[in-house]
């Protein structure tokens, strides 16, 4: 990791932990539970990215992480890959529209708004999901 990258990832953290003090000292019931989970997020993606980098880059795993990393480099220029990547992201994003059709149905029956955030959120795991399963079944499958 480039010194460059290590300055972003701990302003990444920093401004974690000011949108965390920010939610505990809002007195909001709904926006700082939510302005708190936000900055964690935060800081938890800024200290996973620096930890692994920091195990990536000893001297026992590095040899595996740079030919890890050249593997990554192959597979993104493989045509046949690109091919699958591009085919399971469409198929994921056309299932997920007719998700979201459904679930605003569904929704507007319930006229419920956390049930709606809940909903939203699912859909989107379930499209990250979907695209990776669909990916490794074409990958299979050619």
């Amino acid at each position: 990791m480039k010194k460059k990258d290590k300055i972003f990832w701990a302003v990444y953290i920093m401004a974690g932990m000011v949108i965390m003090v920010v939610g505990l000292k809002l007195d909001i019931e709904y926006y700082s539970t939510l302005l708190f989970a936000v900055g964690f997020s935060f800081v938890s993606n800024g200290l996973v990215r620096i930890v692994g980098n920091w195990y990536h880059m000893r001297p026992e795993n590095r040899e595996k992480y740079q030919e890890k990393l050249h593997q990554q480099q192959i597979n993104l220029k493989d045509e046949r890959k690109m091919q699958l990547r591009w085919r399971a992201g469409y198929t994921a994003w056309a299932a997920t529209m007719a998700l979201c059709f459904v679930g605003a149905f569904v929704m507007s029956l319930f006229q419920g708004y956390t049930v709606l955030v809940a909903v939203l959120f699912g859909l989107a795991v379930l499209e990250y999901v979907g695209a990776t399963v669909i990916y490794k079944y074409l990958c299979r499958k050619m």
